[in-house]
C-alpha cells in the first residue's frame, strides 16, 4: 500500500524490545539460502500465545518498498526471537477462472485446482506480516508492496481492482516503488522467515499461503497435486501451519475475518480492510482472542495443516 498521503513512505524504525527474560530463542544468523540457516535453538511446541499474556494495543503499519527493504528487514530479523508466531495476509488481483461447482459442493482437490489456475496466473501485489509471541502482539506490522503488476497488461478481474484502488492501493506507486519479487524473496530467507520453525497463520489461508509460495520459489507453477501444495508449503513455512478461519468453525463462529472479529469483540487495530498489513494485524487479534477464549486447555497446534477448502 502506498502511505496514507498517497506516496510511498521510509519509516524510521523503533527499537527492538528488550529480551524477555523467560525467552530461550537464540538470534537467527542471516542466511541466504534456507539450507545455508543457521536455525534457532530448540523451542517450545507451543507457539502461539493467549491474548492475556499482553493487553492488545494500536499498532503501526509500516509500508515497505524497494528503498526501505533492508531497513525493515532488519528489524524482523531482530525481532522474530521474541515473537515467533507469523499472521500473514496477502492482497492479489482477485480471480479470473472459476468453477462449474458451487463452492460448498467442491471437494479439497478440486478447489486447489481452482486456487493452482488463478495463482499461476496472476501476480501478488501485497503481503502484511504481524508478529506475536510470549509478550503479545507486536505493535509493528509490515506491508510489503510487490512490484511487477500492471492493470492494463496483466490478467486481473477488474472489480478487485476498483475495489483495492478505492481502499488506497496505487498501482503506478506499486509498479515504480515496489520491491522486486526476487529481491522478497531473498529477504525472506535472510531474515530468518523462511528458518522452518515459526508458527504462521492466515484466514482462510488457501491463496494467501499459495501467492507466498509461487513468490518465494521464483514465480514457478504450483504443484500439479493437493498432496504437493501440502508438501511445498510444509518445507517453506514448517509443520506448524494455522488457518483461523477453521479455528473460528471450531469455535462455532462463522463468517468473514470482519465478523468473526465483530464476535470476539475485536476491533481493527490499524489501517483499513483489503490492506495486508492491517488484515494480518487483525488475523493476528483474531488468534489471539480465540486461543485466549477457546483454546486454553488444548493444543492449537493439533489443527495445524487443516486450510480451509483445502481439507
Amino acid at each position: 500500500m502506498p502511505s496514507r498521503d498517497g506516496g510511498p513512505a521510509v519509516i524510521h524504525p523503533q527499537p527492538p524490545p528488550l529480551p524477555l527474560p523467560s525467552s530461550s530463542f537464540m538470534h537467527i544468523v542471516p542466511q541466504y539460502h534456507p539450507a545455508m540457516m543457521v536455525p534457532y535453538a530448540p523451542q517450545p511446541a507451543q507457539l502461539v500465545y493467549s491474548a492475556s499474556s499482553a493487553a492488545a494495543t494500536k499498532a503501526e503499519v509500516r509500508d515497505v518498498w524497494s528503498g526501505n527493504l533492508e531497513e525493515e528487514l532488519a528489524n524482523i530479523a531482530a525481532l522474530l526471537p521474541y515473537y515467533p508466531c507469523v499472521c500473514m495476509d496477502t492482497e492479489f488481483p482477485g480471480a479470473v477462472h472459476d468453477s462449474g461447482t458451487p463452492r460448498y459442493l467442491r471437494g479439497p482437490r478440486e478447489s486447489y485446482a481452482l486456487v493452482k489456475r488463478n495463482v499461476d496466473d496472476l501476480k501478488l501485489l501485497q503481503v502484511g506480516f504481524a508478529l506475536s509471541g510470549a509478550a503479545g502482539r507486536c505493535p509493528v506490522a509490515w506491508q510489503f508492496n510487490v512490484r511487477g503488476f500492471d492493470p492494463a497488461r496483466d490478467p486481473h478481474a477488474p472489480a478487485s481492482i476498483d475495489m483495492l484502488r478505492a481502499q488506497g492501493m496505487d498501482f503506478g506507486t506499486l509498479r515504480q516503488f515496489g520491491v522486486r519479487p526476487d529481491d522478497f524473496a531473498v529477504g525472506f530467507y535472510r531474515c530468518g522467515l523462511g528458518c522452518g520453525q515459526l508458527t504462521w497463520a492466515a484466514f482462510a489461508g488457501a491463496y494467501d499461503f499459495a501467492y507466498l509460495a509461487k513468490v518465494l520459489t521464483g514465480g514457478r507453477p504450483l504443484p500439479d497435486t493437493l498432496d504437493g501444495f501440502h508438501a511445498l508449503l510444509q518445507g517453506l513455512f514448517g509443520p506448524k501451519v494455522l488457518d483461523a478461519k477453521h479455528l473460528a468453525r471450531c469455535c462455532g463462529i462463522r463468517g468473514g475475518l470482519e465478523q468473526v472479529a465483530a464476535a470476539l469483540g475485536v476491533k481493527r487495530a490499524a489501517g483499513r480492510a483489503h490492506c495486508a498489513g492491517s488484515d494480518s494485524l487483525l488475523t493476528t487479534d483474531v488468534l489471539l482472542a480465540m486461543v485466549d477464549r477457546f483454546f486454553r486447555n488444548c493444543n492449537v497446534l493439533s489443527h495445524a495443516g487443516t486450510i480451509v477448502d483445502l481439507a
